[in-house]
């Protein structure tokens, strides 16, 4: 199941250096740094890129393609807890425990119940609208999972030790903005100036 996940991050990854504004190639940079709670590294964060022009984004809309991706059940648990996703991605919820799940959510952007199934089955649901959907199971009220859906491709989470990576970031003034399930979303504002320009932006989500 996590090598589905990595493939198909890499392949929104792909998306990024295929995209053109305006018909030339737009000049881009690279962000980049460390998401830490208290100085510990977090790995359940969504970090993107906020104020790219409309008219920027409009070109990408033919080119993005809709794909797929698992949020598993194993040990009682969804992993992984946190998956951000493009707009019209159909994540797959596969049951591998031993006992029966019940996958559904109540959240604005995407509201759905799977209904009750077994173990070896696998059901999906099709995210459509941006925005944060809390996941949840009727079985296991501890079970919980956010999908942060986004209608572009600037988007990553940190690995296991926090680090981030948003590579092909157009130039210009931008926000980053780190959501995580108990701090909700901080933004930082940051500037690319040159082509190239590996920036470094760390956020403790802790610390105001």
């Amino acid at each position: 199941m996590r090598r589905r996940f990595i493939l198909y991050a890499a392949s929104v990854g792909l998306l990024v250096p295929l995209l053109a504004f305006g018909g030339e190639a737009a000049k881009t940079g690279v962000v980049k740094g460390a998401i830490t709670v208290n100085g510990r590294p977090t790995s359940d964060a969504v970090v993107s890129v906020a104020g790219l022009p409309k008219k920027q984004l409009k070109t990408q809309d033919s080119k993005l393609k809709t794909s797929k991706a698992v949020v598993d059940q194993r040990n009682v648990k969804f992993i992984p807890r946190v998956l951000p996703v493009l707009v019209g991605t159909t994540v797959e919820f596969p049951n591998n425990d031993k006992t029966w799940h019940n996958v559904y959510s109540k959240s604005e952007a995407k509201e759905f119940d799977l209904g009750l199934y077994p173990a070896g089955e696998t059901r999906s649901v099709t995210f459509d609208k941006p925005g944060v959907v809390r996941i949840l199971c009727n079985v296991h009220p501890s079970m919980e999972a956010f999908i942060v859906v986004k209608d572009h491709p600037y988007f990553t989470t940190p690995d296991q030790r926090g680090n981030y990576t948003l590579n092909r970031v157009p130039l210009g003034q931008r926000r980053l903005e780190v959501w995580h399930p108990e701090f909700g979303t901080r933004v930082v504002p940051f500037n690319l100036v040159r082509e190239g320009e590996v920036l470094s932006v760390n956020v403790d989500l802790a610390k105001k």
